[in-house]
């Protein structure tokens, strides 16, 4: 019940109290019209009010009234305490409204926070992996240049014992020789000296013919033990090419970086409170950093030459990047390039909220070159 209501109602119970009042007063009073005297005498006539009854009525007004002041203290009580529970249950309310909403807050951080555990996670798996490949390659390297100088070394011992087996089946050659001789000699005592001489002859040409032999077969082994180790050599200075090839790329992609590093902090501090709008210039350069970042990790094959792959890339404002799409495109080159784009991990973007804000949703064509 409202304070308005109960107000009216205490007046309503207050009239009709008066009224009562007043009819009981009217009751009482005699209205009837007085007889006019039969004498010339005049005659005055009065009704007396009973002073008891009158109190009585009078007492039970009181009491009446002072009812109705305690029904509308009571009321006014009841609404007052309405009022404070109401503002109390409001006050609950609000306590609660703020309690939930601060669950909902902490809840979308810590999602937040495992999102980009997950993407970090996913990153330093990326490169472990890309880590262990590359070591991998380069014990494929080794142990190939282990292998073929193992090959080498082997090859030129084969034919450095051939070539002792056949120098001394040389010898083996000449003692039969030498024995067959002697043999001849012996029988052919009885022979003339001319045989004799025959024999000797014919045994120190085939000594030279096989001393020849041997000689020729040491040659040819020692021809190709320096031929190689020649190529032993040659694959050697080729690996170590190589590798100084790769460490000057690698410190030319470092340099490059760290320029990049610096014309970004230029240009923050530059546009820092700049209110400039949005050129196509600012978002086709930093479309070419991000590019360029996404191209030192991207790993091109000779098969991947001349295709190419579009990809969607939503970033963050800050460059991390929040999702990488499947890719349109030759089905190797969009794996690749989406691998490398995972590796790349966090892209370049400029302090300039409009351009940045171009950026966020990008749809890249990438090209894959050696």
């Amino acid at each position: 019940m409202t304070e308005q209501g109960g107000i009216r109602k205490s007046l309503l119970i207050s009239l009709a109290l008066h009224l009562l009042i007043g009819v009981v007063l009217l009751v009482g009073i005699d209205f009837s019209a007085p007889k006019r005297p039969a004498q010339a005498v005049s005659i005055i006539e009065a009704t007396m009010i009973d002073d008891g009854m009158v109190a009585a009525q009078a007492e039970r007004l009181a009491e009446m009234q002072a009812q109705q002041e305690r029904a509308r203290a009571a009321e006014q009580a009841s609404a007052e305490a309405e009022q404070k529970a109401a503002k109390e249950a409001e006050r609950l309310a609000e306590q609660q409204r703020a309690a939930e909403e601060a669950k909902r807050v902490a809840e979308q951080q810590q999602a937040l926070a495992a999102q980009q555990a997950k993407a970090e996670n996913e990153r330093q798996q990326v490169i472990e992996q890309e880590r262990k490949a590359q070591e991998a390659a380069q014990a494929k390297k080794q142990a190939e240049a282990e292998a073929a100088q193992k090959a080498a070394e082997a090859k030129a011992l084969a034919a450095k014992k051939q070539a002792e087996a056949e120098a001394r089946k040389a010898e083996e050659a000449k003692k039969q020789a030498e024995a067959k001789a002697a043999e001849a000699k012996k029988q052919a005592e009885a022979k003339a000296a001319e045989a004799k001489k025959q024999a000797e002859a014919k045994a120190a040409e085939a000594k030279k013919q096989a001393e020849a032999k041997a000689a020729e077969a040491k040659k040819q082994a020692e021809a190709k033990a320096a031929e190689a180790k020649k190529q032993a050599e040659a694959k050697a200075a080729e690996a170590k090419k190589q590798a100084e090839a790769k460490a000057a790329e690698a410190k030319k992609k470092a340099e490059a970086e760290q320029a990049l590093k610096d014309l970004e902090a230029l240009m923050g501090a530059d546009g820092g409170g700049s209110s400039r709008p949005a050129s196509a210039a600012e978002v086709n350069k930093y479309t070419g950093m991000i590019v360029a970042a996404i191209r030192r990790n991207w790993l091109v094959g000779p098969t991947m030459v001349g295709k190419q792959c579009v990809i969607n890339i939503r970033v963050a404002t800050d460059g991390l990047i929040l999702n990488i799409g499947e890719g349109q495109g030759d089905s190797e080159v969009c794996r690749s390039a989406r691998l490398a784009i995972r590796k790349t991990g966090t892209l370049p973007m400029p302090k300039d909220p409009e351009v940045n804000k171009q950026l966020q949703n990008l749809n890249l064509t990438l090209i894959p070159r050696l």
